[in-house]
C-alpha cells in the first residue's frame, strides 16, 4: 500500500540561487535547511525536508548541461505542494514576488478542481512551474 510521496528532485541551473529561493518562498512554512546526499554522479543533493516526520522531502541538485524545460515535453508538468491554509497560500505568493519569482496565477479558489481548492502557480528560477495550495479535500 502506499502510504505518501517519499522525495521528489529537482536539477537547477544555479544550485545556490534555487536553494535561496525555497528558503524563502517555503522556509517559513517548516521546510528543514537541506540534508545532504551524495548522488549517482558524485554530486551533493541538497533534501528539502517537510515538517511532519515521514511526510516527504524534495532534493534540489546542480545541473550539468543547459536545458530548458518545456511545460508540455514529455517529463514534469508541475509540483504542487500542500498546505494548511488560505493564509499560507497568500504568504507563499507574496514570498515569490519579495523574491522576484514569476508569478502565473495568484491565489484564488479553483472549482473546476473543488469548490474550496485554493491556489497560486508560479516559476521557480528554473522555470519549474509550482502549485501552492490549500484546501479542505487533501485529494488533490
Amino acid at each position: 500500500m502506499l502510504v505518501g510521496w517519499g522525495h521528489l528532485d529537482l536539477v537547477c541551473r544555479d544550485l545556490e540561487r534555487s536553494l535561496a529561493f525555497y528558503a524563502h518562498v517555503l522556509g517559513p512554512l517548516g521546510l528543514s535547511e537541506p540534508f545532504l546526499v551524495e548522488g549517482e554522479r558524485g554530486e551533493r543533493i541538497h533534501y528539502l525536508r517537510f515538517p511532519t516526520p515521514g511526510s516527504g522531502s524534495f532534493g534540489l541538485r546542480q545541473a550539468l548541461d543547459e536545458q530548458g524545460f518545456e511545460l508540455y515535453a514529455p517529463g514534469l508538468h508541475h509540483v504542487a505542494f500542500a498546505v494548511e491554509s488560505h493564509e499560507d497560500v497568500d504568504g507563499v505568493h507574496a514570498r515569490v514576488l519579495e523574491a522576484g519569482g514569476e508569478v502565473l496565477h495568484a491565489p484564488r479558489f479553483w472549482p473546476e478542481y473543488h469548490p474550496a481548492y485554493y491556489a497560486t502557480f508560479f516559476l521557480d528560477p528554473d522555470g519549474f512551474r509550482i502549485e501552492v495550495a490549500g484546501s479542505r479535500d487533501s485529494r488533490l
